[in-house]
């Protein structure tokens, strides 16, 4: 019995450590990253001739245009509208910026460090003096919620039906995507919860019957938590191959990749794991040796 409280005691002490790992995990906001500080330097050096950074602090202008029959349209007759404003209406202007050559090459686009988690996407402070200027200002948000509800669908100006159809399908399922993460999320954190605390309660009640639930409920969490961490996989694989990829994709010479906070989650998988599969066999193991040892005991009387 002496063993089998060391056991418990140790699956009850991955089990905290996961739990708190996992809830860090989510109110964290580093899961993906993506740094810009080579492609500035490199439209810096290159792209000086073209002034294409100058776009970077430029304002975004949106549509409607006074239509005068100008099919190179007067840019002042746009009305600007900050950085960090909602999606549909930063696409009502990229096709318009597009033709005026303004989008043309991939440093006329203005891309920032960020970093982002389940909740809000952020802009890093003091890498590049352009972001920070407009944040200072006013312009821009340092921070922007993710979106998990579908906002009305509207038609897009100025671009073709079929690509704006696209996007919105696009959105669709990737916020289907991203309400898979979150809920599976939370559901691991909850049958993790209720896992301790059963596994709590053997030390008093029925320990062998206790341990094995407490087990069964580790190992439910991990499926949650696998489902989760693979479907997030695929939301950042599937928003960066979105069409126009003009829009949504990122050139070469961006670093991005997935940061600490998603580390901390697959570390509490590997412990929920362990722990589950530890709370889930040795009841087993512990039977087994108990008739082996009191077979033993008959024979040899």
């Amino acid at each position: 019995m002496e063993k089998q409280a060391l056991v418990t005691t140790i699956s009850l002490c991955m089990s905290l450590v996961s739990l708190t790992l996992l809830i860090t995990a989510i109110f964290t906001d580093h899961w993906y990253e993506t740094d810009t500080r080579r492609h500035k330097a490199n439209c810096d050096q290159y792209g000086t001739e073209s002034n294409d950074q100058q776009n970077r602090v430029m304002p975004i202008y949106h549509l409607p245009l006074v239509d005068n029959n100008n099919p190179r349209r007067n840019l002042a007759l746009m009305k600007p509208i900050h950085v960090g404003s909602r999606e549909e209406e930063l696409l009502e202007n990229w096709r318009s910026l597009l033709g005026m050559g303004i989008l043309e090459t991939e440093c006329g686009r203005p891309l920032f460090s960020t970093y982002s988690g389940l909740w809000r996407k952020c802009y890093y402070l003091g890498i590049d003096r352009d972001i920070d200027s407009l944040i200072s200002k006013g312009i821009a948000q340092r921070c922007t919620t993710v979106k998990y509800h579908l906002s009305q669908p509207i038609r897009l100006r100025n671009i073709p039906y079929n690509l704006t159809r696209t996007i919105q399908q696009d959105e669709w399922h990737l916020l289907h995507l991203r309400r898979i993460t979150a809920g599976f999320l939370g559901m691991a954190a909850a049958v993790m919860l209720c896992g301790c605390i059963v596994a709590a309660v053997s030390f008093c009640w029925e320990e062998s019957l206790t341990q094995h639930v407490s087990g069964l409920l580790f190992l439910m969490a991990s499926i949650f938590c696998t489902i989760s961490l693979c479907t997030y996989a695929a939301s950042v694989s599937y928003d960066l191959s979105r069409v126009p990829p003009f829009i949504y994709g990122l050139p070469s010479d961006v670093e991005h990749g997935y940061s600490w906070s998603i580390f901390c989650a697959w570390v509490s998988l590997g412990l929920i794991v362990a722990s589950g599969c530890l709370c889930t066999t040795y009841p087993f193991i512990s039977h087994t040796m108990t008739l082996q040892s009191k077979t033993a005991r008959d024979s040899s009387v």
